[in-house]
């Protein structure tokens, strides 16, 4: 019997290229999703062997949808598929309960080996981004994001994008006072005041890149 798979990436191109690719391996795709609340709703309703999720879709997002698929499943193999090339992301996703995190970069061979690894229960980091994750955990470097929560850490992510509370609210079902309260504990853990600190330090620790 093949393993199933949940494809979840807001472009229908890369979920394209995604299922010619599992199907060729021999795996089988069960649903595809283009948001987070969808990816979700269609995990509950397959329970696939494995979900491969992307961290930026429309809505709740990657991370938030980890979250709620593991609350229903703390045993649910999610592999990340993201195109942010930060080991601040890998680390996110893994203490979020991730089983891997793979950069959408790599080439398809590197896709299909942590497609495998995580499958059979182990765990998968794209390798750079692991040796990124040792060198800092070696050095000591003292890194404030790390104080975050899994839902402060995506409603810092998205102040720092320059979204508003009622943007970053609605999405994520939560209330405007609820966004608010999530704002002043992300600033009194991270030591800062203004909305342009937040985005230095979302820049100085990869999360966001200055053009953006």
């Amino acid at each position: 019997m093949s393993y199933s798979i949940l494809l979840a990436d807001d472009h229908a191109v890369v979920r394209q290229g995604l299922h010619t690719l599992l199907e060729m391996a021999g795996y089988r795709v069960v649903a595809e999703a283009a948001s987070g609340e969808r990816a979700v709703a269609l995990w509950q309703e397959h329970r696939p062997d494995l979900t491969l999720l992307d961290l930026d879709m429309p809505g709740i997002g990657g991370l938030e949808a980890l979250q709620r698929i593991l609350t229903r499943d703390p045993n649910a193999r999610v592999l990340i598929f993201s195109m942010h090339d930060d080991h601040i992301y890998a680390s996110r996703s893994m203490q979020a309960g991730a089983r891997g995190y793979i950069v959408k970069t790599e080439a398809p061979e590197n896709m299909l080996e942590a497609v495998h690894k995580v499958m059979r229960g182990g765990c998968y980091i794209t390798h750079h981004l692991a040796q990124q994750l040792a060198m800092s955990r070696v050095s000591g470097m003292d890194d404030p994001i790390n104080l975050l929560s899994p839902r402060e850490f995506e409603v810092f992510r998205r102040i720092a994008e320059g979204r508003s509370l009622t943007d970053i609210a609605t999405p994520l079902n939560i209330g405007y006072k609820t966004a608010a309260n999530i704002q002043t504990h992300v600033r009194q853990k991270l030591d800062v005041q203004t909305t342009g600190q937040l985005v230095h330090l979302a820049i100085r620790y990869g999360i966001l890149q200055p053009h953006e």
